[in-house]
């Protein structure tokens, strides 16, 4: 074969390899192609605002619409100041006289300006996800919270995965939760779960105030709730990592003995083991000392995907 050819051959199949390889993680590095686009439309609008301040990852208002608000971190919102900027956040705070939007995720693109005239829609903007296995991700700050955003979008990588639950993260996911969930808050929640084959639990943080006896009977009855749903084939408890913090060590540790006494009783509940994963692992936390960092999240995607049929 004349070497021309041959050269031509291999830049074919490279091209095709770097297509199918853009098509399938485009969900993930170019999340704009997770929204039904033509079918978006406004739902509200707060008309015009001013803004306080704008960075990548947070947005400051003037609060000129009293509390509460009609509006929660569910929404999907329109920034217009010259340009338009979709985004949603993880988490909208208020007071008398700001509204701020943290953890934000600038959808389509970050605005490079503020400007006198700036306004803010509110819209319906349709998230399209794969066929898969419908998913519940149901827990407290260790999946919602920081770095948490990113965990069911990533885990599309890598799985066909069709996520449930009554909340959003900032991209749009559906999950069950909350960022101060107790464990006793996680078992009402979990009761009432939508129906799934999958049920990811990563939960623990907020209960170090807990009744040891109490925590200990939350995770069994979360556990046993989620197997005696009629579609349930599998349960993927996560254990808390390792801590650099001596007190919060000692008590992920004794959280994740009772999380895994309880885990034997249920055939369907499955260990995921951050903590031993961890143990030879490094700067994985963030700076408080309880939640993984982005490094952290990336090793807990690797585990569930192992985990995951």
């Amino acid at each position: 074969m004349p070497p021309h050819r041959a050269v031509v051959i291999i830049w074919g199949f490279l091209l095709v390899f770097l297509v199918i390889d853009f098509m399938r993680k485009a969900n993930v590095n170019y999340v704009q192609f997770n929204y039904e686009w033509d079918i978006s439309k406004v739902i509200g609008t707060l008309g015009v605002v001013e803004v306080d301040s704008l960075a990548n990852d947070y947005i400051s208002i003037e609060n000129k619409f009293g509390l509460p608000l009609n509006f929660t971190r569910n929404n999907t919102f329109l920034l217009k100041n010259g340009q338009e900027s979709y985004f949603r956040a993880s988490e909208i705070l208020s007071d008398s006289s700001k509204i701020v939007f943290s953890g934000v995720k600038w959808i389509n693109q970050i605005p490079k300006k503020t400007s006198e005239q700036n306004s803010i829609d509110i819209i319906d903007l349709p998230l399209i996800q794969p066929e898969g296995k419908t998913t519940v991700t149901i827990g407290d700050s260790q999946i919602i919270w920081r770095e948490a955003r990113e965990l069911r979008k990533n885990l599309l990588q890598k799985e066909k995965l069709f996520f449930m639950g009554t909340e959003t993260d900032a991209y749009g996911y559906p999950y069950e939760g909350g960022t101060f969930d107790t464990s006793s808050e996680i078992l009402l929640k979990s009761k009432n779960a939508p129906t799934a084959a999958y049920y990811i639990l990563f939960f623990g943080a907020q209960d170090k105030r807990t009744d040891i006896h109490l925590l200990h009977q939350n995770i069994c009855d979360i556990l046993e709730t989620l197997q005696n749903k009629p579609t349930t084939e599998n349960i993927f408890a996560v254990t808390l990592p390792p801590s650099t913090n001596p007190i919060f060590d000692a008590y992920n540790n004794l959280f994740n003995t009772h999380l895994q006494e309880c885990v034997t009783q249920f055939k369907n509940v499955q260990i995921v083991d951050l903590h031993h994963f961890l143990m030879d692992k490094t700067d994985y936390l963030a700076q408080d000392e309880v939640h993984l960092n982005t490094k952290g999240y990336l090793y807990l995607n690797k585990l569930l995907i192992q985990e995951i049929p």
